[in-house]
């Protein structure tokens, strides 16, 4: 039924009204879930511990890291975002107007009428067209955006106790720009149309952490662990080409040290 409204939304009624619900979906979402959110990362993050949160959007993972205590910085190309995310939080927070890459450069970077689908992947954006994910968004704008990588971020802020990644279909890339170990990071996945990408961003990964790592994900918004015990990326991979996993459609992986 949700689905279906959704769509009838999206070809039936005008752009200004779309915004205005869309921006009033996402404030339900970042108050409805606030408290199951800070539940489950107060596993991991604690009073002082840094974060990173790539791709922070309008901050519904900010506020719940704040509430434990956490130093928050921020990345986020769109400026918009940008904008709300000083609102929210003034100065407790860093905020960076940049995209993350494998390499510091500058980038297209694909502006969607949803600022949480807005993308630097074509083919993502491609993808999820063919397969209508996410049928009645469009992305009408195509902006240079500043790239840089988790590496810098490190070199300039120190190592984080965890790293947040949701980037539409580039976390590839966004992993690609790490060459050491943390001891918790995140990054969503969307499937069928990116399981490839999927298992090759946990392929670097192992690289990254000498083949000492571990995986568990949470499907969706759940916030809960999908899996009672945490898996090998050998497991992991045979688990994610599972008709379960694949019918999960979204979520997030996660991996720590072993």
């Amino acid at each position: 039924m949700i689905d279906t409204l959704r769509i009838f939304a999206n070809r039936y009624l005008p752009k200004s009204v779309l915004h205005r619900i869309r921006d009033l979906r996402n404030f339900i979402d970042d108050t409805a879930m606030a408290r199951p959110r800070q539940r489950f990362y107060s596993q991991f993050i604690q009073k002082g511990s840094l974060c990173f949160d790539v791709g922070a959007n309008i901050g519904n993972r900010v506020k719940p890291f704040l509430a434990l205590g956490a130093r928050v910085v921020a990345i986020e190309p769109q400026k918009e975002c940008c904008d709300i995310l000083k609102k929210r939080f003034s100065n407790s927070i860093v905020i960076i107007n940049k995209g993350l890459g494998a390499q510091e450069e500058s980038r297209d970077f694909y502006v969607s009428d949803a600022s949480t689908i807005s993308t630097f992947s074509s083919d993502w954006m491609e993808a999820t067209t063919e397969t209508k994910r996410f049928e009645g968004y469009t992305w009408s704008e195509t902006r240079r955006v500043e790239v840089t990588t988790l590496d810098q971020l490190i070199a300039q802020y120190g190592l984080p106790d965890f790293i947040k990644i949701d980037v539409e279909g580039f976390e590839q890339e966004v992993i690609s720009g790490l060459s050491q170990p943390v001891p918790m990071l995140s990054f969503e996945y969307g499937v069928p149309e990116f399981s490839d990408r999927l298992e090759n961003s946990l392929r670097l990964l192992q690289r990254i952490y000498d083949n000492k790592l571990v995986c568990n994900y949470a499907a969706r918004e759940d916030m809960v662990w999908s899996l009672p015990n945490w898996l090998s990326v050998e497991a992991m991979s045979d688990h994610i080409r599972a008709e379960a996993f694949l019918a999960t459609s979204a979520g997030d992986i996660y991996i720590r040290s072993a």
